[in-house]
C-alpha cells in the first residue's frame, strides 16, 4: 500500500503492479493513459509493473458489454500475478470499472486482486446512457439496468480494497454521484473531486494524488 504523509511528494509506490483500464468507446492507446503510467514512474514504480489494456485499437469501436471485457480483464490480470508473483491493482476509467468489477465479484478475481480504483465509473448508471441503447455497453450503463442490478445487489468481497472517485463535474455521469459506490463497508471508500471533467478524471495530478496513496 502506498503512503501519504503531507502531499504529492511523499507518495510511494505500492507493491503490487498495476493495470490501468480504459472505458466506454476509449482505448489504451488514447494520451491521457500515457500520461496516467507516467505519474506511476515517477512515483517510482517500474515500467514492467504498469500496464495499459486496450480493449481495440480504435476509437469509439470499444463499446461491447462489461461482461465481455471482464474476461478480457481478467486474463491480463491473471498474466500479471503469474509474471509477478503478486495480486494486481486496477485502476479503471468509466465502464471499464464496471467490467473490473464483474471479474472481481462474478468471476472468481477477487483472490487476484488487491486494490480496485474506479474513475467516473457509472455503479449507479448514467441518465446519459439512454442516447446509447443501440450499444451493449450503453444498455448496460442504464441506471436500471440487469448489470448494475447484479453488481449492486450484495456489498463487494472484503479482500478487495475498493476506491471509487467521482466528480461534481463530470458531465458525461449524470447525475455526478453516481459514480460513487452504493455500499458503506470499511472496504469501500468513495472520493469526491470538483473540477475534472469525465476524460480528465485518467490525467489530472491532482486526482491521482487521492487515489495513489491508497494503492
Amino acid at each position: 500500500m502506498a503512503t501519504l504523509d503531507s502531499g504529492g511528494d511523499d507518495l510511494t509506490p505500492g507493491d503490487e503492479p498495476v493495470l490501468l483500464v480504459h472505458g466506454y468507446g476509449d482505448t489504451g492507446q488514447t494520451p491521457w493513459w500515457g500520461t496516467l503510467e507516467r505519474y506511476f514512474h515517477r512515483l517510482g514504480y517500474d515500467e514492467r509493473r504498469v500496464s495499459t489494456l486496450s480493449f481495440g485499437p480504435l476509437l469509439g469501436t470499444t463499446l461491447w458489454s462489461p461482461r465481455h471485457y471482464a474476461r478480457l480483464i481478467g486474463r491480463r490480470v491473471e498474466e500479471l500475478r503469474d509474471r509477478h508473483d503478486s495480486r494486481v491493482d486496477i485502476v479503471a476509467h468509466s465502464m471499464g470499472g464496471l467490467g473490473a468489477r464483474w471479474y472481481v465479484e462474478r468471476e472468481g478475481g477477487a483472490a487476484n486482486v488487491d486494490d480496485l480504483v474506479t474513475l467516473g465509473t457509472p455503479h449507479r448508471g448514467t441518465d446519459l446512457a439512454y442516447m446509447h441503447l443501440f450499444t451493449p455497453g450503453g444498455r448496460a450503463m442504464m441506471p436500471d439496468s440487469d448489470l448494475l442490478s447484479t453488481l449492486n445487489e450484495r456489498a463487494p468481497p472484503r479482500g478487495v480494497s475498493y476506491t471509487a472517485v467521482w466528480s461534481d463535474d463530470d458531465g458525461l455521469i449524470r447525475p455526478g454521484r453516481s459514480a460513487a459506490l452504493p455500499f458503506e463497508a470499511t472496504n469501500v471508500t468513495n472520493v469526491r473531486v470538483s473540477g475534472p471533467g469525465h476524460m480528465s478524471l485518467v490525467s489530472d495530478r491532482t486526482v491521482f494524488e487521492r487515489y495513489a496513496a491508497l494503492l
